[in-house]
C-alpha cells in the first residue's frame, strides 16, 4: 500500500513598491483556514522601504553588500491559529527590477527546487 503523502502548497507573491498591498495581501494569505506550507516573497527591487517593512515581520533580513544576484532569506514562521503548523517564507529580493514575468519566474523557480506540490501565483495587490 503506498504511503501517503500530504502535497505541500505555496504562495508567490511578487511586489514592487507597494508595501501597503503587499501588507494586506500577507494579512489574508496567513488568514486561510488552511495553512500554506511555504510562502514566496519576489521583492522587485522596491525603493519603498518593502524590504525594511518585510523585516519588521521578520520575514526578510539584511541584505549586505550589493549583488548582481537575487538575495534570499528563509525562515519559518507559524501558521496563524495552528500552532502545530510552520509556514517556510523565502523572501527574495532582486537586484534589479525583472518585471512581473521576471519575478514570478524567479518565485516559481524556487519554489519547484524547494519541492513544493502547488503553487498559488498572485501579484501583491490580490486581497
Amino acid at each position: 500500500m503506498p504511503e501517503s503523502r500530504r502535497e505541500k502548497i505555496a504562495a508567490v507573491v511578487v511586489t514592487y513598491n507597494r508595501k501597503r498591498l503587499l501588507a494586506e495581501c500577507l494579512d489574508s494569505l496567513l488568514r486561510q483556514t488552511r495553512p500554506l506550507d511555504g510562502l514566496i516573497l519576489i521583492d522587485n527591487h522596491s525603493t519603498d522601504g518593502t524590504h525594511e517593512y518585510l523585516s519588521s515581520r521578520g520575514l526578510s533580513g539584511p541584505l549586505g553588500q550589493p549583488s548582481e544576484k537575487p538575495h534570499e532569506m528563509l525562515c519559518s514562521i507559524e501558521a496563524p491559529g495552528f500552532p502545530d503548523r510552520r509556514i517556510e517564507v523565502r523572501s527574495v529580493t532582486m537586484p534589479e527590477n525583472t518585471g512581473g514575468a521576471g519575478g514570478f519566474h524567479e518565485g516559481m523557480k524556487r519554489a519547484v527546487e524547494a519541492g513544493f506540490d502547488w503553487l498559488w501565483l498572485m501579484d501583491d495587490d490580490l486581497l
